[in-house]
């Protein structure tokens, strides 16, 4: 066998070529000889330069449910930390397709048996996908995401489905697989921090304006133009502007704090008048502190102080690119109510979603 790719260390030792035809005669039979037999045609792939199919086969190993305890499962662990590795070693002239993509569709079109199980299985592949490979060359379906109102899973969500179905060992697989892919790419764990928000008068207004002037040339280049981040910036953030927001139609600023990083970012919002609609004009954080809880607690401020003002509902607007904007948002309840086109001027447009949550009575 002429091999193409040095073999995959993590997958069985080979000393010929795997046809498909070897792996049709098991029918829907999904013992430990298929289980054996996926890794041994998923290294033939891998060989032969075909990484994406490799990955279609770890997958298919995947659909077993066998106990941790069978013999081959000790031989050949489940496949978390085979696929990690596929994944940062992939030869960049080999086809790999969108893995993140991949198994965000299987996990939302999957189908019995066992279909709960391989579900949290697929999404916990889609996270390994989301952790190594970057965003702008591998993005989310979100056509998919938009239209079927799939809201992705935090690590949270996939360790508790994988611990309550598996019959194996997914969760400590799954998690060796996370930190060994962490290691590899030099990615620190990281942790939450406790975080104040606090709102503010008009005299804190410029510190709003240095942070929005920090923030925005980190979190919109390839969404919109630098000409447009300026534009925006500029008319926008005058702090006189702002404060005439507050005095006139009675917008709150606050500002988001963490300790021992002080404001690392600021939310505003207004009741619109006549409705039960508080929305939400702007929340935005330095992008060093994403992922650590801080914009999840600005919405649950938020949602707070809109109940105490009348409000039902909280809607805000969101540029249609700005993925990691929108995925933040259906974690915390909102959806899609329409797609929104405006005019700002100077020949810009805003291209937006507005998104909605229904804020739940409060029990006394």
């Amino acid at each position: 066998m002429k091999a193409i790719n040095t073999p995959h260390p993590l997958l069985p030792e080979i000393v010929r070529h795997y046809e498909a035809s070897e792996l049709g005669v098991f029918g829907q039979e999904r013992g430990p000889a298929f289980y054996e037999m996926c890794h041994l045609y998923a290294q033939s792939l891998w060989c032969s330069g075909y990484p994406a199919k490799c990955i279609l086969l770890l997958n298919r190993a995947l659909s077993c449910t066998l106990p941790a305890t069978e013999l081959i499962m000790r031989r050949w662990p489940l496949p978390y930390q085979a696929l990690a590795w596929l994944m940062i070693h992939r030869p960049a002239v080999q086809f790999i397709g969108n893995p993140r993509r991949h198994w965000q569709h299987l996990a939302t079109r999957m189908v019995e048996p066992n279909k709960e199980l391989r579900t949290w299985r697929a999404w916990a592949c889609w996270y390994l996908a989301k952790e190594i490979l970057p965003e702008a060359s591998f993005p989310a379906d979100l056509q998919q995401i938009r239209e079927e109102g799939v809201c992705e899973p935090t690590y949270a969500d996939i360790l508790e489905g994988l611990a309550a179905l598996s019959p194996a060992d997914d969760v400590t697989r799954w998690q060796e697989a996370l930190d060994w892919s962490r290691e590899q790419l030099g990615k620190s764990v990281r942790h939450s921090v406790i975080t104040r928000i606090r709102r503010i008068a008009a005299d804190e207004l410029p510190l709003v304006q240095k942070l929005a002037h920090r923030i925005w040339p980190q979190c919109y280049p390839g969404i919109i133009t630098d000409k447009q981040i300026d534009y925006m910036l500029s008319i926008w953030y005058q702090p006189d502007a702002m404060a005439r927001e507050m005095e006139q139609r009675g917008v709150w600023y606050a500002l988001i704090e963490a300790v021992a990083y002080g404001a690392v970012g600021y939310v505003s919002f207004e009741r619109y008048p006549s409705t039960d609609i508080c929305f939400i004009n702007k929340l935005y954080l330095l992008t060093e502190m994403h992922g650590l809880g801080l914009g999840a607690a600005a919405l649950q401020w938020t949602a707070a102080r809109a109940k105490e003002v009348g409000c039902d509902r909280l809607q805000l607007r969101v540029n249609r690119a700005n993925i990691t904007a929108i995925r933040a948002y259906q974690r915390a309840g909102f959806t899609f109510v329409e797609d929104i086109c405006t005019d700002i001027g100077s020949g810009f447009v805003m291209d937006d979603y507005r998104m909605e949550k229904v804020l739940k009575p409060v029990v006394s």
